[in-house]
């Protein structure tokens, strides 16, 4: 697989805490779970917040140093997402190019 899509149990969608509690901790990702199971190349990725409470069970903290862990670029990417439909919806693209500056992402696969 090329990607792994993780999310929280939507409680709110089940009949009762109980009912939700019986899927907890069976779709838990950790970096043994990754290394086992994934190619190394796979991306994670999470629509955020992310709980990595031991008791959440949906991302663990131990995935927070392997540099396929997308949700720290998800994250700085709505930023910027949610900016330009701002600037569409308040009719202020023009003025876009004058504050703007060149983004110089880091990728540390890129890098030599």
């Amino acid at each position: 697989m090329d990607i792994v899509y993780s999310t929280r149990i939507q409680e709110e969608r089940f009949s009762s805490k109980d009912e939700a509690d019986l899927y907890r901790g069976r779709f838990r990702l950790n970096q043994a779970i990754y290394t086992s199971h994934c190619e190394p190349n796979t991306v994670i990725m999470h629509p955020l917040p992310r709980d990595s409470r031991a008791e959440a069970n949906e991302l663990d903290s131990d995935l927070d140093s392997n540099p396929n862990l997308a949700i720290f670029r998800q994250t700085d990417n709505g930023l910027l997402v949610r900016m330009a439909l701002f600037s569409i919806i308040l009719d202020v693209t023009h003025l876009v190019d004058k504050y703007a500056s060149e983004v110089r992402w880091y990728n540390p696969r890129l890098s030599s």
